[in-house]
């Protein structure tokens, strides 16, 4: 799929060409050529080369021989966002992050919800730690996650109907398959207060996640998560850990507030 199918719709403005290509270049692992760029965007080879030499005239875009890869600028523009409806909550977890996975020594996640899908805004691991194809700035299904389910359990009710009424895809033979059963992990998180991941999104990893209370308590607006192997450490041995350390990030977002 191109990326202007992916959007619904192809650009006619100057401003919308130049979105697109960047977001090819930040789709791809790898720098892209003119061709391979025109093919994800359906745009013409002469318009995409006038708005990468733009581009790399201001340091958005950078040239490794014939191809092309994001630059500093996208990346400086990147970290001043304010994402997840509590602002400041990259800059405030920051240290709680890191006082857990100190403590722990497991992969620690930091995510909000973005429509349905979670979009993570923290990650803290080590040498030896779960492999999984997560990064800041990066997106998974929330029904695929613990972090996603957390965050739709605790949600106000249209989004918890729309993660509902999206398209399922397995990721594992453990993936949650349908609306059906999401509903029936939701009303468990609901009840115990976290959520659990067992192989759902990678294999051989497993978590806990917990949610990150909005000031009056009424809905997570980020959540939290430990993961192990399935082979190592159970995730349940450092519950106590994690949800000390969600309270203790909700308290501190509502005396920022205060």
């Amino acid at each position: 799929m191109s990326t202007s199918e992916a959007h619904g719709h192809a650009p006619d403005t100057s401003v919308g060409k130049g979105l697109m290509v960047l977001d090819a270049l930040a789709r791809s692992p790898s720098p892209l050529g003119i061709s391979e760029i025109a093919a994800r965007t359906g745009m013409a080879k002469s318009t995409i080369h006038r708005l990468l030499n733009t581009m790399a005239g201001h340091a958005y875009v950078a040239k490794e021989g014939e191809r092309y890869l994001l630059a500093e600028r996208v990346f400086e523009l990147g970290n001043r966002v304010q994402v997840g409806p509590e602002k400041g909550l990259r800059e405030a977890a920051a240290p709680y992050v890191a006082e857990l996975f100190a403590a722990t020594r497991q992969t620690i996640h930091l995510a909000v919800l973005s429509g349905v899908d979670i979009l993570y805004i923290g990650k803290a691991s080590g040498v030896g730690m779960p492999k999984m194809a997560t990064r800041v700035g990066g997106r998974r299904p929330a029904y695929a996650t613990g972090l996603g389910k957390t965050l739709v359990a605790f949600a106000p009710e249209a989004e918890v109907q729309r993660n509902l009424d999206r398209k399922f895809r397995q990721f594992t033979a453990y993936t949650v398959p349908d609306g059906r059963r999401l509903w029936q992990s939701l009303v468990r998180v609901r009840e115990a207060g976290f959520a659990t991941d067992n192989e759902e999104s990678f294999l051989g990893v497993t978590c806990l996640a917990a949610p990150i209370w909005s000031p009056d308590k009424s809905r997570a607006v980020a959540s939290i998560s430990l993961s192990s192997t399935v082979s190592g450490h159970s995730p349940n041995r450092f519950k106590t850990a994690l949800l000390n350390t969600a309270n203790q990030l909700s308290d501190a977002l509502t005396r920022s507030r205060g």
